[in-house]
């Protein structure tokens, strides 16, 4: 064992020599550097290019997209697609809603311009062969969710990347792939330029006139999201792990930026043997004629908030434990596979898609004795299986089988058109857990997108974009608005590149 282990170990040592052994340090310089190549970093080199800048991009991962790349659409109100379709929602009433329902939490200016420019950013990419539709993602939203359609025969968050990436290219941006940023460079009160290396062990010195931070959120850092985000990493997980780590947010606060609120964008789910991804077993879990329980049997919302995924994910962390559990019975077993679902998950499975593998996914589940899933054919026979009180939850479905006979729930006022008894002879319950797709904040910026100091003072060469931007949501995401985060990505990332052109003349 000992010599396995030496000889690994001198193997090691020669691989890491042969990859370094050309290493050197390299100096750069340009006029615009994006740290981050999803959205808001792609969106940001490409309109620094087109205002004539010479621009370096910077990616850590060994490809670009970020968070982006599985993102389906962008916020947008009163653009040229809603108007096609006479959608009514204005800019004003969008704003006065956001501000309303976010419970004033939030920057007021960076979003009112955000919701004043979301129409003309749909426009801007649009002019770089991007595609859109305005899709209602669920009966509880407006519609502002720009769908991207088409770029090349790529859609969603895929074709976005792509089409960026291409005018990226064609305008001569310089993209440096698998080339993380880890310093910033500040002379006296102004960021300079960054340090950056890459996986062959190249260090480089970029100076430039200003650089934007684009690298996307904190969310795969667990420790991080214990310390700033305040949540349990165990039981409230990243569901897109793509290596968003923080860096920008760390790499600022080093050059005296202020660390700002964060939270978080969440949704329910679940897990567990035998239970795939984006199946129809997963996806009976998102919807509203369920009835949810925490460990103590008892039911704890209105279970039609699966249809804003985000409040979803907040009530099933707030239970015991942070987990719930969603039943169901083989009445609606049949119904999904031969109605269609009644909620949706985006644009990947949308209302009205026919459960046809259900029956399929249920029996392998349980063939695999999966500890997210279970069945049985009685009340009492389901609470021993997933360990609740047999008496709770025997009184639990009766009080509601009782308001769906009467068509009302007076405790929890859930909509009368998901009042579903539960009174199979086979009954089902999925375990609910909550997860999120990314974090959202973690650096406070004014109106022209500068970092700000702990003095609120701008730092002088300094900007940010996207995700890591704090104060454009309130602890709870707006999923009211649908593609907020992705639409204020783009946006954000241009605004600061065209910020950032203007303070350097």
């Amino acid at each position: 064992m000992s010599q396995i282990k030496i000889s690994g170990l001198c193997a090691a040592v020669v691989l890491c020599f042969g990859s370094h052994s050309f290493a050197a340090d390299q100096n750069l310089n340009t006029d615009l550097i994006v740290v981050g190549a999803g959205s808001a970093g792609l969106s940001a080199a490409v309109q620094g290019a087109e205002l004539g800048k010479k621009v370096i991009l910077l990616e850590k991962n060994p490809y670009v997209g970020g968070n982006s790349q599985h993102a389906e659409g962008l916020f947008a109100v009163d653009s040229e697609w809603n108007r096609l379709r006479g959608d009514p929602l204005t800019r004003q009433e969008a704003y006065r809603q956001f501000i309303e329902r976010q419970n004033h939490l939030v920057d007021p200016y960076k979003n009112k311009d955000f919701v004043e420019g979301s129409a003309e950013n749909i426009e801007w990419l649009s002019k770089h062969g991007i595609e859109f539709e305005v899709i209602r993602e669920t009966p509880l939203k407006d519609n502002t969710w720009h769908i991207i359609k088409n770029y090349k025969g790529v859609n969603h968050g895929a074709g976005l990347i792509k089409g960026m990436k291409d005018a990226a290219d064609k305008l001569g941006v310089q993209t440096m792939l698998a080339t993380p940023a880890v310093d910033l460079i500040k002379k006296d009160d102004k960021v300079v330029g960054v340090i950056a290396k890459d996986n062959k062990g190249n260090t480089y010195h970029i100076s430039g006139k200003a650089v934007i931070l684009a690298s996307g959120s904190f969310g795969d850092d667990p420790k991080k999201v214990a310390e700033w985000g305040h949540r349990d990493p165990e039981a409230w997980k990243s569901s897109v792990p793509i290596n968003k780590t923080g860096d920008g947010i760390v790499m600022a606060m080093k050059a005296g930026a202020e660390r700002g609120p964060v939270s978080f964008i969440g949704h329910l789910g679940t897990e567990g043997k035998g239970i795939k991804f984006l199946s129809n077993l997963y996806g009976t879990s998102w919807q509203p004629f369920n009835l949810w329980v925490n460990r103590d049997g008892l039911r704890f919302t209105d279970e039609s908030q699966c249809n804003a995924f985000s409040e979803a994910a907040n009530a099933i962390y707030a239970q015991p434990g942070h987990y719930g559990w969603c039943i169901f019975d083989e009445n609606t077993v049949k119904y999904l596979m031969e109605k269609g679902a009644s909620s949706g998950i985006g644009v990947l499975v949308p209302i009205g898609t026919k459960y046809a593998n259900l029956q399929k996914d249920i029996d392998e589940a349980l063939a695999a004795d999966s500890d997210g899933f279970k069945s049985a054919s009685t009340v009492a026979g389901l609470a021993k299986a997933i360990n609740v009180p047999a008496a709770a939850l025997e009184k639990t479905v009766a009080e509601y089988n009782k308001n769906c006979e009467l068509q009302s729930d007076p405790m929890f006022l859930k909509d009368r058109r998901y009042l579903v008894p539960i009174e199979g002879k086979k009954l089902y319950a999925l375990k609910l857990k909550s997860y999120f797709f990314s974090a959202y904040g973690g650096l406070i910026t004014n109106r022209d997108h500068q970092v700000l100091d702990k003095d609120s003072r701008p730092i002088k060469g300094l900007y940010a974009a996207g995700l890591e931007v704090s104060n454009m949501v309130g602890p709870t995401y707006p999923d009211f608005f649908s593609g907020h985060a992705f639409g204020f990505a783009s946006y954000s990332g241009r605004h600061a590149a065209i910020n950032a052109v203007k303070e350097m003349k």
